[in-house]
Formats: structure tokens, C-alpha cells, sequence
């Protein structure tokens, strides 16, 4: 798809999506919020990004006292929804939950339309975790070295899914294939479920999605587990070793998701959502949520802090990127 054809569609997608719900600004002086908000997502439902904004919308809800309704817009690798909610009003009824796909798709896709930062305000960080390398229990590979040398002897023999161009999976795989020097063919989905699926359909050898996507299939023997792209072991899956150690170098990806509001968004309103969410994380409510899928909380000290993280990111995978060649691939 060309870029002029990608924007179109990414257009069209947010301008429906406005239509069908109408979000009118908020009375002046009113007491916020005085109705519900609309809690962007850009991945698909059932992925480990709508399960976190699941539980964390009832929760915000009742410490706000509205409802926050979860609209779910996938595609593009997370560009669309990211777009529609750049383009809402910054009065508080649009929030979004954005996750490192946002500071890598600026890499990835030419003449993107908006900037992870300057275009967005960062909230609080809410969850993370790694990517695991994974390939169906029938598969003969044992490690990700078998895996590999497989990969090596029979180029273009095998297929990856990733959630879309610019995913996580998408970043993750491309990086392992470039260190290791090995071909494999790239089907994007809509959504890191989607990697799955296709693995056990046989459209597919092997993926990367995020451990909490993967983990159920673990658990009951569908998927083998041969590395996790965290520094230390997953304690969920303390058998399964590393990059570093299965495949040196290695690599290390945390797939972290955030609360986010469009630019210009009231300073108020952010520390009050972000001690909002501070509380939650503190309930305990969500960290049990996160376990029970293989999730990790993650904390941030303050908005500005959570920023700079967004940026500090930002920078990292535009180097990593650049290093294996994969900037600017997609118009």
C-alpha cells in the first residue's frame, strides 16, 4: 500500500469512528468528568493491550465516577488509533492506550503524521513485558540456535506473523534475522492474537508476540517457548532462557503500554488521571490481572517522567532500526 492509500484508509477508519459515536466538549465549569470518556485502543480485542484497558477503565471509572468505554481500532500497526486520538479534542473524554508500537512506527512508516511526543501527552505508564520466541509444539526446534540454522539452510522456506508492520513482533523478528543472517517472509495481521493463530493453523513457523499473548498456549501445550527478550528470565516461564543466553548477543524488548491524552491536554487533568492511575496500580486489582497473563506492572514517577521514557525510546529504536535497515520501510 502506498502512502497516499495508507493515510486514506487510516483517515477513513478515524472519521468513521468519529461518526459513529458523537463525544460532544464538555459544558464550561462543568465538574470533570461529567460523562463517559471514550478510551481509545489500537489493537485488536482479546490482545494483551484490551485486557489491560479493560481492567483499567472499570477501575478508573469508579474512582472517576463515569464509565470509560474501550473502542477498539486496529490496523496499521497501531497507527489509526493513534491518529484518531491526535486528532480528538484535549477536553478529557478521549484518552488512549498506546504501547512502544507508538515510538516505533515514526521509524518505520515515511512521512508519519504525527510525532510519539510533541503530538500526544504522556500520562503514566501501566504494564509491560518481553516478546517470547515461540514455534508450535510439533516443531522440531528445540533451541532458538536449532531454529535459526534451520531458518539459514532454507531461505524463504519459512513465514513469520507479526500484529503489523511496525509491531513489536515485527521489530523483534527483523532484528534476529539480520543478527543471525537468515530470510524469512513477513505476514503482518491485524493483531498480535492473529501471530498465534496462524503459527497453529500452519500459515506460519514461528513469531514473536508479546508473552501474555502467548502464554495461554504455553500453558497448555500448544506453543514451545525457546527465548524471552527480557535481561532476566520471565519468573512465569523460568525454563525458557533468554536471547542473550540462547542466541548471543541476544536482544532486549520491553512491550510497555501507557495512558495517553491528545496534545495540549490540561495539566490538571493529567495529574489528576495520573494519580488516578498511580491508585489503581496500587490496589492490587491489576497486578493480579497482569499475572494471571504473564504481565509486569510498570510505574512511572510523574507525566513528565513517563515522557521521557516516550522519548528516551523514541531515539533507541530509531538507532536500532536504522542499524538493521529497517527505517522508513513502509510508505
Amino acid at each position: 500500500m502506498n502512502r497516499r492509500s495508507w493515510l486514506a484508509s487510516a483517515s477513513a477508519a478515524v472519521l468513521g469512528s468519529s461518526l459513529g459515536t458523537l463525544w460532544t466538549p464538555a459544558r464550561a465549569g462543568a465538574p470533570y468528568p461529567g460523562r463517559p470518556i471514550r478510551l481509545v485502543v489500537p489493537f485488536l480485542a482479546g490482545s494483551a493491550p484490551d485486557n489491560i484497558a479493560r481492567t483499567l477503565s472499570a477501575g478508573l471509572g469508579a474512582r472517576l465516577g463515569q464509565p470509560l468505554v474501550v473502542e477498539n481500532m486496529p490496523g496499521a500497526g497501531g497507527v489509526i488509533g493513534a491518529l484518531a486520538l491526535k486528532r480528538a479534542a484535549a477536553d478529557g473524554y478521549t484518552l488512549g492506550i498506546l504501547a512502544n508500537t507508538h515510538v516505533i512506527n515514526v521509524h518505520m512508516y515515511r512521512n508519519m503524521p504525527y510525532d510519539p511526543a510533541r503530538d500526544f501527552t504522556s500520562i503514566a505508564a501501566i504494564s509491560g513485558g518481553p516478546t517470547a520466541l515461540v514455534v508450535p509444539a510439533h516443531a522440531p526446534y528445540q533451541t532458538a540456535a536449532d531454529l535459526f540454522a534451520a531458518i539459514r539452510r532454507a531461505p524463504g522456506s519459512f513465514n513469520y506473523g507479526s500484529g503489523g508492520k511496525g509491531s513489536i513482533a515485527h521489530l523483534a523478528v527483523e532484528a534476529l534475522l539480520h543478527q543471525t543472517g537468515a530470510e524469512a517472509t513477513h505476514i503482518p495481521y491485524k493483531g498480535a492474537t492473529e501471530i498465534v493463530t496462524a503459527m497453529l493453523g500452519g500459515q506460519t513457523q514461528f513469531g514473536m508476540p508479546v508473552l501474555g499473548t502467548a502464554a495461554p498456549y504455553l500453558r497448555n501445550g500448544q506453543l514451545r517457548a525457546l527465548a524471552v527478550s527480557s535481561s532476566a528470565r520471565s519468573a512465569y516461564f523460568p525454563a525458557v532462557p533468554t536471547l542473550a543466553e540462547a542466541l548471543p548477543p541476544g536482544l532486549v524488548i520491553d512491550n510497555w503500554s501507557g495512558l495517553f491524552a491528545p496534545a495540549h491536554f490540561p495539566a490538571e487533568l493529567t495529574r489528576r488521571l495520573f494519580a488516578a492511575v498511580a491508585e489503581l496500580q496500587a490496589g492490587g486489582r491489576l497486578d493480579a490481572q497482569l499475572k494471571a497473563n504473564a504481565g509486569e506492572l510498570r510505574r512511572s514517577d510523574s507525566p513528565a517522567q513517563f515522557n521521557g521514557m516516550v522519548v528516551a525510546d523514541t531515539a533507541r529504536y530509531g538507532k536500532l532500526m536504522q542499524a538493521i535497515g529497517m527505517n522508513g520501510e513502509a510508505s
